[in-house]
């Protein structure tokens, strides 16, 4: 079985069949481990396979075999710290299995969603990691048409598609908890997209919080925002602005808890001493942040995994059923709420 060296380039599967004597319909059982074939004829197929240099045309597979070892990951925005840490679990555990990850970024916007949507589609991805946006109800209900299977990340929309979350009402209690247990009595909130699950559950979370200690919500201490650093400090300045008392905040994202601890330190208001700040995330920079923030730790990097184990699971056929698993966060308590309670 001698094959120029310029031409092992151009190997084609007519070329293995012809250099083992056996016809293409075996090379390509072989390959695709169809059927059961005799160990000699294996062993001459992949000798001649080896010999050759062929590389099969993953595309040309993908349409045979309905197969392309792809994932495509949908995100809403790639400079928000906790996707990059999402993001690398994510490949992280594709790779182990072999896997390529096709990363698509929106801005949150639904019609870049539905744009996605389609382009993996259209590449014949072997399923679909998805993290919406504030709007993404209805590329939720596109995606649940589709015949690959799909698995929600960080946020819940509806219940026909499986998800990996964690349990973020538990996360806003302990967050809201903690500040309580500092002797924090006047508490805001500072809420990210109020259409996300992942935000209404923070909130529930902080109001449970409030009347297990029977301290009386006041929707004055609520301020929206978006996730950004800058929403966090123009929620911050509307609150102080208000004229309303307050002697703690828990901000819906890290982002938004920096930017909040930002203003309030222009504004001459000491962080904790006046107020205690904790955030939610534990995004790298929570750590080094000065004062370093009291947060509540998602393990991106493990939802990451997760969600590609239970999406392999889907294409393998292991597991075809809808799933949920939701992950316990952990409070990580820092300097922003003055430390450990006493």
């Amino acid at each position: 079985m001698q094959q120029k060296k310029a031409d092992l380039a151009n190997a084609t599967i007519k070329d293995v069949a012809r250099a083992a004597k056996v016809s293409i319909a075996t090379v390509s059982r072989i390959l695709n481990g169809k059927d059961t074939v005799s160990p000699p004829l294996v062993e001459r197929v992949m000798a001649a396979v080896e010999e050759l240099q062929y590389h099969p045309n993953a595309m040309a597979r993908a349409l045979k075999v309905n197969e392309s070892r792809s994932i495509g990951l949908i995100i809403p925005d790639i400079e928000n710290p906790f996707f990059p840490a999402l993001v690398r679990g994510v490949e992280d555990a594709a790779q182990m299995h072999h896997y390529a990850v096709i990363l698509c970024n929106t801005d949150s916007k639904p019609e870049e969603e539905e744009k996605y949507i389609r382009f993996l589609q259209s590449k014949r991805v072997d399923g679909i990691l998805f993290t919406g946006g504030p709007r993404s109800e209805r590329n939720v209900e596109l995606l649940s048409t589709l015949s690959i299977p799909v698995v929600l990340l960080d946020r819940r929309v509806g219940s026909q598609l499986s998800a990996v979350i964690t349990n973020n009402r538990l996360g806003g209690f302990m967050a809201t908890e903690h500040l309580i247990k500092k002797g924090r009595r006047r508490i805001a909130f500072i809420s990210g997209p109020a259409e996300l699950s992942s935000v209404q559950e923070r909130r529930q979370g902080y109001a449970e919080a409030l009347e297990q200690y029977g301290l009386a919500p006041d929707q004055d201490l609520i301020q929206a925002g978006d996730f950004s650093f800058e929403s966090g400090y123009q929620a911050a300045s509307r609150l102080v602005a208000s004229g309303q008392e307050f002697d703690g905040v828990f901000a819906a994202n890290d982002l938004m808890a920096i930017g909040a601890i930002e203003y309030l330190a222009a504004y001459g208001l000491r962080v904790p001493a006046e107020i205690a700040v904790t955030g939610y995330d534990d995004i790298r920079m929570a750590g080094w942040y000065k004062p370093s923030l009291t947060t509540v730790r998602q393990p991106v990097y493990i939802m990451g995994q997760s969600a590609v184990k239970m999406i392999i699971d889907r294409i393998t056929g292991e597991n075809r059923q809808y799933t949920e698993q939701i992950i316990t966060p952990e409070l990580v308590v820092r300097e922003s709420s003055g430390g450990k309670e006493g």
